[in-house]
Order: C-alpha cells, then sequence, then structure tokens
C-alpha cells in the first residue's frame, strides 16, 4: 500500500516537473516572439525612413531637372532677345532717316512728306536744316515749345511755354489744326490742316528726324498706347505689382527704373491701361519693334498686367 501511495507521488511530480517545462518552453516562446516581433517592428520603421528618404530624393531630383529646364529655357530666350537685338539695330540702320517709314498707330510717313510742301515755304527738317521764316523741325518731338536757341518767337508762344507747353502728338495735332486757336497771336500764318488723317500722316514724317524713330516705336508720339484695342476682359485683369517687381529685370536692361528717359523712354508711372495696351500691340505684332515683339509674346496677360502694376506706381 505504501508503495502505491510512493509511485502516486512520484507520478504527480513527474507531472508537476513537466508542466514547469511546459510552462518555461511557453515563456521562451513568448520572450521570442516578442523580440521578433520587436525585430519586425523595427525593419519596417527603417524601410518607412528610407522610403522617405527616396521620396526626398526623387523630389530632389525633379526640382534639379525642372531647374535645369527653366536655366535652358532662359539661355534660349538670351539668344533669341540677343538675335532680335541684332536684326533691330540692322532694320534701324537700313531705315534711318528713311521718309518711306510708317510709324504703327501715327500714319503714312510717306503721305506726310507730300503734304510737308505745305510747311516747307517756311520750315525747315532734315540734315542741314536752318532756322527761316519758322524754326527748323530736326528733333521736335518732347521739345519744350520756343526753345530753339537764335529765332524770335512770337509773344504767345513765349507765354505757352513759360506755362510748360511741350510739343508732343497731341500738342503739335491741335497746334497744326488750327494755329491761332491754340496760340492766339502767333505769327504762323498758315490756315490750319483740318483732317485728322492728314495731320497723324504729317506728325509721322515730322517723327522721323525725332530720336530714334525706327527702333523705339513706343516713344513720342506713340506713348499713350491707344492705337489698338483689347479685350476688355484683359484690362480688367488686375495687376499683382510683386509679381510684377519680380519680372520687371528684363524691362530694365533698357528702360531705366529711375524714370530717366535718356536715349530709351520711360516706362515709370505709366498708367496701367496704357501699359497694357502698348504690350499687347507688341504681342500681336501691331508694333513693329521685334525685340518688343519677341518680349511680349513671351508674357501671359496676368504677367503684362502684373508689370503694368508695377511700374505705375514706381518711384522715379
Amino acid at each position: 500500500m505504501s508503495s502505491s501511495v510512493f509511485l502516486s507521488g512520484a507520478g504527480i511530480a513527474a507531472l508537476v516537473l513537466a508542466g514547469a517545462v511546459a510552462v518555461a518552453t511557453a515563456n521562451r516562446d513568448r520572450q521570442e516572439l516578442a523580440t521578433a516581433e520587436a525585430a519586425i517592428g523595427a525593419v519596417h520603421a527603417e524601410r518607412d525612413v528610407l522610403r522617405a528618404k527616396v521620396s526626398e530624393l526623387q523630389e530632389t531630383v525633379q526640382e534639379h531637372a525642372a531647374l535645369e529646364e527653366r536655366i535652358r529655357e532662359l539661355e534660349a530666350a538670351l539668344q533669341d532677345r540677343d538675335a532680335a537685338s541684332q536684326t533691330a539695330e540692322d532694320a534701324a540702320e537700313d531705315s534711318e532717316d528713311d521718309p518711306a517709314t510708317v510709324l504703327a498707330g501715327i500714319g503714312d510717313a510717306e503721305n506726310g512728306k507730300t503734304l510737308f510742301r505745305q510747311c516747307s515755304g517756311c520750315h525747315e527738317i532734315g540734315a542741314g536744316a536752318e532756322n527761316g521764316v519758322g524754326p527748323h523741325l530736326n528733333l521736335l518731338f518732347g521739345r519744350k515749345a520756343a526753345s530753339i536757341d537764335g529765332y524770335r518767337y512770337s509773344d504767345s508762344l513765349m507765354r505757352a511755354a513759360t506755362n510748360g507747353l511741350e510739343w508732343h502728338a497731341d500738342t503739335l495735332s491741335d497746334y497744326i489744326a488750327d494755329p491761332r486757336t491754340f496760340a492766339s497771336g502767333t505769327r504762323m500764318s498758315y490756315a490750319g490742316m483740318k483732317d485728322d488723317a492728314d495731320r497723324r500722316d504729317l506728325l509721322a514724317f515730322l517723327r522721323i528726324y525725332s530720336d530714334n524713330p525706327a527702333d523705339i516705336p513706343e516713344a513720342d508720339p506713340t506713348a499713350v498706347g491707344t492705337d489698338h484695342s483689347v479685350d476688355p476682359e484683359i484690362l480688367a485683369i488686375a495687376g499683382d505689382a510683386e509679381y510684377g517687381e519680380y519680372l520687371s529685370s528684363e524691362c530694365t536692361t533698357c528702360h531705366q527704373a529711375s524714370g530717366s528717359d535718356d536715349g530709351i523712354p520711360s516706362i515709370v508711372l505709366w498708367p496701367e491701361e496704357d501699359f497694357v495696351t502698348a504690350m499687347h500691340a507688341y504681342k500681336e505684332k501691331v508694333r513693329p519693334n521685334p525685340v518688343m515683339q519677341l518680349i511680349a509674346g513671351r508674357l501671359s496677360n496676368e504677367e503684362i498686367a502684373a508689370l503694368a502694376a508695377y511700374f505705375k506706381d514706381l518711384e522715379e
């Protein structure tokens, strides 16, 4: 009986031991599983970090490619501008002082040459022109009235000059239309040219003998820019002046931001509508300057509006 009890206790002990071993094994397996899961989690985290770095590198590569493409575009644009500038210079040299020149938005200079016969009895123009009955008319546009040294002007024109009269397209047109109404007491005996188209043609001829008529079509008397119609929706675009400042570097390689018009006319403080109208005239090749046609042709409506907004308030 005691032997049976002993065997029974041994069996129980064996069972307890086996259970303990099983529990220990299970605990070890759980620890190994937890370690494996932690290692897998670390691998996943490292994979996510690597994926993020790969994504950043891909974005950098794309940005680099975009920059290289922009550089190529700018280099091509500069080459086009240089070529167009040379073409414009050659064209200006070929057409300098050519009475057949037709200035866009003004009139037919060839017809103006014929009309000038009405003036030639008193005025000279061109190479070697001198004062006669009337003052010579070289460099007339942009000139202060009554400002030719050595010529005796009427008191009425002297008073007008004192009050700030300058010769531009509008003032010249008004004066030629009816000299005595424009300046009572003028000694100019001409009765006046009543036809608007004739006056435009005459002004186009006179403009040839002022500064750079061929290669600066935006100079007097076309600066107002009303020689071309623009869609009202385009004129209504509100320009971003800050963006215009960013775009302005190409403009200020020629036009001076200081407002100086030495050689090339100023576009500082130019009214937005006039600026936009003129740029679209170049864009659509209504105005003939090839350099300006090239530059305007690359600009969107919004970019033109931005430039207009920037230059209209730029301090001189």
